[in-house]
C-alpha cells in the first residue's frame, strides 16, 4: 500500500492501492549496458488501512519483462468463448500489440490453440502494421472442434501460444495465456448454468492471508488453500474483500473452484479505518479497476466481478453514481461475466434506519445481487423484484440449513457464501456475534468478548460515537486471540464441527 518505486534514485511512479497489480516501464531510466542498475521500493502502510490483515511490504510476486520494441502489451491478450457446445467451440482471440520503436512496423502474428493433453488443435496467422510509438488491437476467430470443457470436475485448461516476428522473420515476442472453454449463465428462472448445467454453488468467504505465514503469497500456499476449500466440498470461493493473487486464481482454474473476484471493501465513505482506501478512491478508481479485470479477465474460474462489500454510500444519490461508473468500467473491459456487488441493511445497524429497499435503484444495476445474511427476505424481494438473481454473499454458520434450503428450492438463489470458509487473522474473536454453539467452550475467552460486542451495542443504541480502538484494540487484550474463529475450516486447514454438519446438508457423505 502506498508504495513508490525508483529506478537509479529516479522515481518512477507510484501506486496506493495494496491489493491491485501495476507495472512501469522502466526502459528510460536504466544505466548504460554492464552497469549495475537499482530498484528501490518504499512501501507506506501505516495506521489503521483495512478491516482485516493486510500484511505489508512486497507480498505477491513481481516480474521482470524484457521485450524487443515490437511486443505483446503488459495483459495484452483476451480470450472469450462466445459459443460453447460439446461438439464445437469459438474461440475468439484479441491481442494488444505494442510499437515502442520510432519507425512504423511491419509485424507477423501467429496464435496456436494447444489442448489440455498437449496438442495443437487449431492455428492462425496474419500481418498487421503498427504506427511508430502506437498500441493497435487485433481480433482473430478460430474453431475449436471437439473441445474439452473446463468445469469444476474437470477443469480442462488450454493454453493461446501466441508470437509475433518482424519483418525479417525474427520473434520480438512470445506469450503464453491460459484459457478455459466454457460457458457461464445467469437467469432467475434456472439458477446459474456451467455449460449449459444447472449448478448450485457452495461457496465460502476467504480473506488473503495464508494464516500464520501471514499475507505473503506464496505459490504452493495459495494453492494449499484451494486444495483444502476443494477437499472440503466447497466449488466456489468469494475473494473478500479485494482481488487475489495471480497464483491464488491460477490453483481455482487448474483445481476446478468457481471464484467471485471482488475489488473494494469501501469507496468514498470510511469505514472505521481513517487510513484506509477511501482517501484515494476518487483518483485511483478507474485505474485500479482497469488493471483488476485486465490480469484477471481470462481465468475460467472467475464467474463474476464484485464491486464492492457492504457500502457505506449504497443507499445513497453518490453510491449509485459510483456504482454506475464502476459497471459501465467493468463492463467496457470484460462483458462475459456477472457484475455483482454485497449488499447489507448498513444503516439499520448504524443508525436504527433500514435502507435496503432504498437501495432498489442501486441493485437494479447488477447482474446478481449478493444478500449478506438475509435469506430471510429472498421471497419477499422475489416477489417484488422476479427478475433480481440472487445468492448470499455472506451467511453465518449458524444459519447454514436456512441459507442451503433457500438455494435449493429457489432457482433465483444461485448460491451461498458462508463467512468464512477458511479462518483467517485479525477481526479477532468476532464469531461471537454469530452466536454459534461451537464457540462456546471453555478454552475460549467468549464472556469477555461478549460483554465487549453488547457494550459497543449499547453505544450504537444510544447514538454514541464508536471509535476504531472500540472495535479493534479490545480483543487484543485477551491472550492468544488473533483469528476470527468463524471459520467452517480452522486456520491451520483442520475441518471445524460446522464442516461436518454442512456437508451433512450438502450431501458430501464420503468427506469427514
Amino acid at each position: 500500500m502506498n508504495s513508490e518505486v525508483w529506478i537509479n534514485g529516479i522515481s518512477v511512479g507510484s501506486h496506493p492501492y495494496g491489493f491491485t497489480p501495476f507495472w512501469f516501464d522502466i526502459t528510460p531510466y536504466l544505466n548504460q549496458t554492464g552497469e549495475e542498475n537499482v530498484i528501490a521500493v518504499k512501501v507506506n502502510n501505516t495506521g489503521y488501512t483495512a478491516r482485516w490483515y493486510s500484511g505489508s511490504g512486497i507480498y505477491r510476486n513481481v516480474h521482470l519483462t524484457i521485450t524487443d520494441p515490437v511486443h505483446f502489451s503488459v495483459w495484452g491478450a483476451y480470450i472469450t468463448t462466445p459459443e460453447v457446445s460439446i461438439g464445437s467451440a469459438d474461440v475468439n482471440l484479441e491481442v494488444t500489440l505494442q510499437n515502442d520503436a520510432d519507425v512504423v512496423s511491419d509485424a507477423h502474428v501467429s496464435i496456436k490453440i494447444i489442448s489440455p493433453g498437449g496438442n495443437v488443435v487449431e492455428e492462425t496467422e496474419w500481418q498487421v502494421k503498427i504506427g511508430a510509438k502506437e498500441k493497435s488491437v487485433f481480433s482473430q476467430a478460430v474453431v475449436v472442434k471437439d473441445p474439452l470443457l473446463w468445469s469444476v470436475n474437470s477443469p480442462n485448461l488450454y493454453e493461446a501460444e501466441m508470437t509475433v516476428k518482424d519483418s525479417n522473420g525474427k520473434i520480438t515476442d512470445r506469450y503464453v495465456q491460459t484459457f478455459g472453454i466454457r460457458s457461464i449463465e445467469f437467469s432467475a428462472k434456472k439458477g446459474f448454468l456451467l455449460n449449459g448445467e444447472p449448478l448450485l454453488i457452495k461457496g465460502g468467504c476467504v480473506h488473503h492471508d495464508n494464516g500464520l505465514l501471514g499475507s505473503a503469497a506464496i505459490d504452493r500456499a495459495e494453492e494449499r488453500r484451494v486444495e483444502i476449500m476443494k477437499a472440503n466440498g466447497y466449488n466456489a470461493i468469494r475473494c473478500s474483500h479485494n482481488p487475489p493473487s495471480e497464483a491464488f486464481l491460477n490453483a481455482c482454474d487448474r483445481l476446478g473452484i468457481l471464484v467471485i473476484n471482488e475489488i473494494f471493501d469501501v469507496w468514498e465513505k470510511n469505514k472505521f479505518m481513517p487510513q484506509g482506501s477511501h482517501l484515494f478512491f476518487k483518483e485511483y478508481w478507474k485505474k485500479d479497476v482497469e488493471a483488476w479485470v485486465l490480469r484477471d479477465r481470462n481465468h475460467p474460474s472467475v464467474i463474476m466481478w464484485s464491486i464492492g462489500n457492504e457500502i457505506g454510500e449504497a443507499a445513497d444519490t453518490s453510491g449509485l453514481r459510483i456504482a454506475t461508473n464502476l459497471v459501465n468500467a467493468v463492463r467496457s473491459l470484460d462483458s462475459t461475466r456477472a457484475i455483482t456487488e454485497v449488499m447489507t441493511d448498513a444503516g439499520l445497524a448504524l443508525t436504527g434506519v433500514p435502507t435496503w429497499h432504498k437501495q432498489s435503484e442501486h441493485k437494479g444495476l447488477l447482474d446478481v445481487v449478493g444478500y449478506n445474511y438475509k435469506y430471510q427476505v429472498y421471497e419477499e424481494d422475489h416477489k417484488l423484484y422476479p427478475d433480481r438473481i440472487m445468492y448470499a454473499s455472506e451467511s453465518s454458520p449458524f444459519d447454514a440449513y436456512e441459507s442451503w434450503q433457500a438455494v435449493e428450492k429457489s432457482p433465483w438463489v444461485i448460491g451461498d457464501f458462508v463467512w468464512t470458509g477458511m479462518d483467517y487473522l485479525d477481526e479477532s474473536g468476532i464469531a461471537i456475534g454469530f452466536g454459534t454453539p461451537k464457540y462456546f467452550r471453555k478454552d475460549r475467552p467468549n464472556d469477555q468478548m461478549l460483554s465487549n460486542y453488547k457494550k459497543l451495542a449499547d453505544k450504537l443504541s444510544k447514538g454514541e460515537q464508536v471509535t476504531i480502538d472500540d472495535i479493534f484494540n479490545w480483543p487484543n487484550k485477551i491472550p492468544a486471540v488473533f483469528v476470527a474463529w468463524c471459520g467452517d475450516i480452522y486456520i491451520t486447514g483442520e475441518m471445524e464441527l460446522q464442516m461436518y454438519y454442512k456437508n451433512i446438508l450438502w450431501g458430501n457423505s464420503n468427506l469427514g
